[in-house]
Parts: structure tokens; C-alpha cells; sequence
């Protein structure tokens, strides 16, 4: 996992650099920042040119490595790309780099456990299969309905889990999303003791330990984390979207830069549309970046031209997903569904997406004589375990909007208005498609955090103000330089940790999944392994897998077989 994490790194990093480098920005200025920016977006876009990819030729191991070595091979050749790789190895000292390493492995010991969430042996990991073996696949819904849900955080996975990893690889993207929070983390703090943090940095302080803790605060989130769920990057992307949003507004924007700023400003629609390429749930991070950019430095038609173009070019392929696999783009929803042989019908479409949002018929019909809305809530609140989680983190965001919007005033700055605006319109949305946490958690602590960041700088700076001998930035390197606790305590953590057994057994390789007993049945002229379980799950079971295929389905090509995908007439 480590290694992999460090090969991504340099490819998000360089494609991230390079894309930063040709917008010109002018707020991304701190080194830490820009190196945080570029992983992210090189993240995203990397997944979306795999997804892109998958059209023609199955990721595998080779063709990700391929799709890796292109915009590498670019960002290489730009001279402003090579100065800031000069710049950020000038930085990093043997302290930091320990650091850095022991935050890996810390997320390692956690993340290579054995992965144990239903929806990946549902469908996540065999999503992830059909994209690493045959690319996308037409009618790919008919077998399995969750089969038709477009992600390209499925994409980014594929070229790391061949077939003989028997799925150990599975967890190693959304244990990338924690090491780059925990490296977040780590710039932030440096720049808290050596007296140089703004309000963004401690909203970064505050908002990925609060996430982490989120996820930890129920077993249910807790085992998500360890799987390639895409709920987990969206966490953490309506963080780095908000934070961006904030970074944007540090530096005042003048006659000058005003062109500049056009450009920066789309940075947090670039991850928003990358966010919601990973799962619809961020389509509210979507809907307030457009607004965003759009009009946070007054509308114009340029504006207006340049943002729609980034957007239909960034959502087409996930979009063309969609309808690859199941006929709609915005599966499970029927909205614009094209008459394909392969098409689900609007009814499974709807059907589909009430096993997730349709949360006003998950208990049953309320009595007769009670309020329906009273009754459901009630319900809600009692049935499941983070309901009375949602209820005070929603309780203190409209707490928090009160002091966060007098502070915007104040200072005049509009960024805590358009975190505020998420924070509402995401919560909202979450609470009436599926009051779950693992669907609206970014959300729901956008503003307590927001208040507290904007509190804790104003009294810190006051606070090192009047310190007699503040820790300086000069200061800082030279005590890292000096300091030996870091390299001891990861050694001490590396030993320690190879105490246990559980730990030594997934020291080079994490656990396989758990194994299935299928049986081979026939659908029509479809032959595929059946899961002998009661939840109907696959694993890593030869494909096709399926507990539950369409009555109507068959083989889009008999010669070519189930690479050619499926359709509900015979040929």
C-alpha cells in the first residue's frame, strides 16, 4: 500500500503541478497549498482520464501505467513544473520525510485490514473487476442493477487490483484519501507553530480529524472506510472544496489579477466536478462550485462560456458511462434515459435508487391515525444509530450561520457566505434523499467547523503575539533538523506493530477476501456463478457473478461473449 500510495503521489502531484501551472493562479502561493491542490486534482482527473479510457481497452495493470506516464511525461517537460519539484525536495528534510513515512504507515495498519463491507462484495469490487478486464461494458445493469452505478473512483482502483490480488488491493484508494488528510494535516500544524496559519489552514486542523472521528463514530462508516467505497472521497473532497473556496479569498483580488482570478476560481469547480464523478451525493458541491464560479467576482459571459465547457467536458465521460451500462446517465434515476436494447426500464431505475433514497418507505406506513411526517422522523431517529448525530451536527450548523455570516461582514469576506451556502444546500439534500452520515457527513460539519476556525485564528495570532520568544519559521527547520524523536518513534511503531501476529500476517500483502461457494447457472444464453449466500455477495468470484440477473437478459454478441456486453432482445 505504501508503495503504491508514493507511485500515486508523483503522478497526482505532477498532473495536478501542471494543470496549476497552466491556470496560473495566483492564491495557491504556499508551497504546502499547491502540493495539496495539485495531488487533489491530479487525483480526479486521473480517475476520469481512466474512466475515459476504459471505452476502448480494459485497465489493467499496463494500460493504468500508460494513462500515469502521459500527463507525467508533460508535466515533466514544463520549466515552471520542474522548478516547484526543485523547490518542494529543497523542503523536505530527513524529519519530514520520517513523518510523512510513519503517517503512511499508520494508515497502512489500519486500511490492510481484511475488508469486510457488504456493498464491496455487492458490487464495488466487482465494478472494479469488469473495468480491469474488459473496460466498460454495454448492458452491464442487466446482470447486476448496482452494476449500472458510474464512478470513477472504481476507475482510478482498476489498474491496482489484477486478478491474482484476489482483492488485498481493494482498500488502497480510499487509504490514499486518509494519508493525503493526514499530510494535510501535518502542513497545516507546521505552519500553526511557526506562527504563519490563516483560517483555511485551521479549518483543515479541524475538518479532517472531525471527518476521520465522523467515520469512526459508527462500526457502519468505520468498516466503509476500509473498502473502495466512493462515499469516503466525497467526505473528504467537500472539505477541499470548501477549503479551496476559503484559500481563494486570502489574497484581495485587484485590477490587476482580476484575469488571474478568473482562472483560480476553477479549481473548486474542477474537484466538484470530480467529486461528483465519484458518486451523485456531491451533486450539491457541484451546484454551489458552478455558483461559485460563476458569480463570487460578478457574472460575466466569459465566465459563463469558460465554466459551462469545463463542466461538459469533465462530467461527459461519466455521464457516457452511464449510458454505456445501464442507458441512463444519472443512473439509478430514469431522467434522460435513452431507448437502448440494453436499457433498464424507468420502474428498475426507481426501484433501485428507493433501496438507498427512497428513506420515506423504510419503515413501513405510519398508523392510520398518527402525522406522517412526525411518525417518520420519529422512526428515523430511534432506528438508526447516527440519526441523533445528524440531529445536533445540523442543530449546531444553524447554530454557527448566526456568527459566520456577522464575521463575513465584518472582514468582507464572501468565502464563509459560499461554505455557509454548501454547508445548507448539502444538508438538505442528504437529509431528503438519505439521512445516512455516510452520505452527508462533509456536510453536516461544514459550518461548526467553519466558526471554530474563524474563532481559534483570531485568538491564536493574539496569543502568539504576545509571546515572548514565538518558534519562528527559521527556528522550526533548525529544530527539525536536530530532531531525532520522529525516526524513533516509527521505528518503535514498526516494532511494536510486528508484536502481533494479526499485523505481521499483512505485513507485505493484506487478506484476500473471504471465500464463496457458487454454483454456475444459465440465463437464457448467459451462463454466470451464482453466490450460495443470502446476501447475494461475490467477492472475488470468477466473473460474471450475479445472484439476481434480469429474466430478459442475453449476450449482446454470442461469438464475442460477455466482453461484448448485454441486451434484453436475443441477437
Amino acid at each position: 500500500f505504501i508503495a503504491v500510495w508514493t507511485l500515486l503521489s508523483m503522478v497526482c502531484g505532477l498532473t495536478g503541478a501542471a494543470l496549476l501551472s497552466s491556470l496560473r493562479t495566483s492564491v495557491f502561493t504556499r508551497l504546502g497549498d499547491r502540493l495539496m491542490v495539485a495531488l487533489w486534482l491530479g487525483g480526479v482527473l486521473l480517475a476520469t482520464a481512466l474512466l475515459t479510457t476504459s471505452f476502448i481497452v480494459p485497465l489493467s495493470p499496463l494500460i493504468g501505467g500508460l494513462v500515469a506516464a502521459i500527463p507525467v511525461s508533460l508535466a515533466l517537460r514544463s520549466q515552471r513544473v520542474r522548478r516547484e519539484i526543485s523547490m518542494l525536495r529543497s523542503h523536505l528534510t530527513p524529519v519530514l520525510l520520517t513523518v510523512g513515512l510513519t503517517l503512511a504507515f499508520g494508515v497502512a495498519i489500519l486500511t490492510t485490514q481484511r475488508v469486510t463491507w457488504l456493498d464491496t462484495g455487492l458490487y464495488h469490487y466487482g465494478a472494479i473487476r469488469w473495468l480491469s478486464e474488459f473496460g466498460a461494458v454495454p448492458g452491464i445493469a442487466l446482470l447486476l442493477r448496482q452494476f449500472g452505478f458510474s464512478s470513477t473512483w472504481f476507475a482510478l482502483a482498476a489498474p491496482l487490483n489484477a486478478v491474482f490480488l484476489e482483492g488485498r488491493a481493494s482498500a488502497v484508494t480510499n487509504g490514499f484519501v486518509l494519508v493525503l488528510s493526514s499530510l494535510h494535516c501535518l502542513i497545516c500544524l507546521i505552519r500553526v507553530f511557526s506562527k504563519r496559519s490563516t483560517t483555511s489552514d485551521w479549518f483543515i486542523l479541524f475538518f479532517q480529524p472531525v471527518a476521520v472521528l465522523g467515520i469512526f463514530s459508527t462500526r457502519l462508516l468505520s468498516t466503509v472506510l476500509i473498502s473502495p467505497s466512493p462515499d469516503i472521497p466525497v467526505i473528504f473532497l467537500t472539505g477541499i472544496v470548501s477549503w479551496t473556496i476559503l484559500l481563494s479569498f486570502d489574497s484581495p483580488v485587484d485590477d490587476q489579477t482580476k484575469y488571474v482570478g478568473f482562472h483560480t476560481d476553477l479549481v473548486p469547480l474542477i474537484l466538484a466536478i470530480g467529486a461528483t464523478s465519484i458518486k451523485l451525493t456531491a451533486l450539491p458541491l457541484l451546484f454551489v462550485a458552478s455558483l461559485f464560479y460563476f458569480f463570487c467576482r460578478g457574472f460575466s459571459i466569459q465566465r459563463l462560456w469558460m465554466g459551462t465547457v469545463v463542466i461538459i467536458l469533465l462530467l461527459l465521460p461519466i455521464l457516457s458511462f452511464g449510458v454505456i451500462t445501464s442507458g441512463c446517465p444519472l443512473y439509478p434515476s430514469s431522467v434522460l434515459c435513452f431507448d437502448v436494447p440494453w436499457a433498464v426500464t424507468a420502474e428498475e431505475a426507481k426501484a433501485t435508487a428507493e433501496v438507498t433514497r427512497g428513506w420515506g418507505t423504510w419503515f413501513g406506513s405510519p398508523p392510520p391515525e398518527a402525522n406522517s411526517g412526525l411518525w417518520l422522523f420519529w422512526k428515523w431517529l430511534n432506528s438508526i444509530n447516527s440519526s441523533k448525530l445528524i440531529v445536533l451536527l445540523v442543530g449546531l450548523s444553524v447554530l454557527a450561520s448566526v456568527p459566520i455570516s456577522k464575521e463575513s461582514r465584518t472582514k468582507q469576506n464572501f468565502s464563509y457566505l459560499w461554505v455557509l451556502a454548501l454547508a445548507f444546500v448539502g444538508s438538505t439534500f442528504a437529509i431528503s434523499q438519505a439521512p445516512l452520515l455516510r452520505f452527508g457527513l462533509g456536510y453536516f460539519v461544514l459550518s461548526p467547523i467553519l466558526l471554530a476556525a474563524i474563532l481559534i485564528q483570531s485568538k491564536f495570532q493574539f496569543s502568539l503575539s504576545k509571546a515572548a520568544n514565538p518558534l519562528m519559521p527559521s527556528q522550526f527547520q533548525k529544530l527539525q533538523r536536530q530532531n531525532l524523536f520522529v525516526p524513533l518513534f516509527l521505528t518503535t511503531l514498526i516494532a511494536v506493530s510486528l508484536t502481533s501476529s494479526e499485523v505481521r500476517s499483512r505485513f507485505l500483502l493484506p487478506p484476500p477476501f473471504a471465500d464463496v461457494e457458487v454454483l454456475e447457472k444459465q440465463t437464457n444464453d448467459v451462463t454466470y456463478f451464482s453466490p450460495q449466500n443470502s446476501r447475494g455477495v461475490c467477492w472475488a468470484t470468477e466473473l460474471p457473478c450475479t445472484s439476481n440477473p434480469d429474466e430478459g437478459i442475453h449476450l449482446r454478441n454470442p461469438n464475442q461473449g460477455i466482453e461484448a456486453g448485454f441486451s434484453r432482445e436475443p441477437n
